[in-house]
């Protein structure tokens, strides 16, 4: 399906060096502006609104049910050739990550030679690489999200239920902030937030049926994708918050250990948590300026 996009760059001169941003489940690319404000002197910063998500929607009819990583991917690619983007640093954030790795994936089974002349690295941020529930996800997040309510009568409201409700603080911060009044003058208040409830859902059921259960067709290893990358030569940097709910200190200590390859590098960063690069925006601005 075609996706909305955000693209944010240089106004003296265009820029070949791109950044694609790929934001979390329930967020949209809007979300990198800051981040992207930073950076648009020096890259082409683009960010488009996943499937189900802020204006790439709805999803056709054809496709409702297809919300594996793959299917994400799939997008992202289309979207690629369109732009005939090449050497791109990818940054997924949780679900965009699962997003990331699956592109990368995608573009193996193309050949080296393709996946290496269009990724030049990938950094995924807070998402675990193994288990059902891994990915970015967790299964708290993935059974508060399947209960968010549709629609609130104020923002207020929409406060309240995400701090009694939502199993991460950085998480509701920044769904609080998405939140959006679309009610008209002289009407009820009518809050809402900028995604697909059936998309979201499906997409966790999705995830949870091809790495719990291991269905041989469908099934989907991030750890796998993040090894086939930096076989091939491409970087991948795993960046976790130490704050963490959404990644566990456990796993990531596991799995640092578990997928060991000198191209394979695991960060974990003080002072934020599953929101890392919002919570720490300049350091991780400068982070980006150095890859």
């Amino acid at each position: 399906m075609n996706l909305h996009l955000y693209e944010w760059f240089p106004r003296d001169k265009p820029s070949s060096r791109v950044i694609l941003f790929l934001h979390g489940m329930g967020g949209t690319g809007h979300l990198w502006r800051p981040i992207a404000a930073e950076l648009e002197d020096s890259f082409l910063c683009a960010a488009p609104d996943q499937r189900g998500h802020g204006k790439s929607r709805p999803i056709p009819p054809k496709e409702k049910q297809m919300l594996r990583s793959s299917d994400y991917a799939r997008d992202v690619r289309e979207l690629i050739e369109a732009k005939g983007w090449t050497d791109i640093l990818v940054v997924g954030h949780s679900m965009g990550a699962r997003t990331a790795l699956a592109l990368g994936h995608l573009l193996w089974n193309e050949s080296d030679a393709v996946l290496k002349n269009i990724i030049r690295q990938i950094v995924c941020v807070d998402i675990g690489l193994k288990g059902a529930w891994g990915g970015g996800m967790g299964k708290p997040l993935g059974d508060f999200l399947q209960h968010l309510p549709y629609e609130f009568e104020s923002k207020k409201a929409v406060r309240e239920y995400l701090v009694a409700h939502c199993p991460d603080g950085s998480i509701a911060q920044y769904l609080a902030a998405v939140a959006m009044n679309t009610s008209l003058a002289g009407e009820p208040e009518r809050w809402v937030f900028p995604f697909s409830h059936e998309a979201v859902n499906g997409t966790i059921l999705q995830a949870n049926a091809t790495e719990d259960h291991g269905i041989a067709a469908q099934k989907e290893s991030l750890g796998e994708w993040a090894m086939e990358m930096v076989n091939a030569g491409v970087p991948v940097t795993c960046l976790r918050g130490q704050n963490s709910n959404v990644w566990s200190k456990a796993d990531f200590d596991q799995q640092r250990t578990e997928f060991h390859h000198p191209l394979l590098e695991f960060q974990e960063w003080e002072k934020c948590g599953h929101g890392l690069p919002f919570e720490q925006r300049q350091k991780f601005v400068a982070f980006l300026k150095l890859l």
